[in-house]
């Protein structure tokens, strides 16, 4: 009983929670992006997810952050090898 407790708050741990007002702030963010990203399955995906439950899984955030604040996935900048 006592490791399932302790798995849950790991799950927790990896998880990044967001607030309505920074939904709203990342939401202006989404909508000017390029129709090609917004209509991407991955990252469309990852929005309705942040948008619904409110959480990323902190590899996710990593991703959606980038590209929100970039304009452009890791992948196009350079950031990732194609092959990653």
């Amino acid at each position: 009983m006592i490791l399932m407790k302790n798995l849950k708050l790991y799950e927790d741990f990896q998880r990044k929670y967001f607030t309505d007002s920074q939904i709203t702030y990342y939401e202006k963010a989404w909508n000017y992006l390029h129709e090609k990203y917004r209509n991407n399955p991955f990252f469309s995906s990852l929005w309705n997810q942040l948008k619904t439950k409110k959480s990323l899984s902190n590899k996710q955030w990593i991703e959606l952050e980038f590209l929100l604040k970039n304009g452009k996935s890791r992948y196009e900048a350079g950031v990732l090898p194609p092959n990653y």
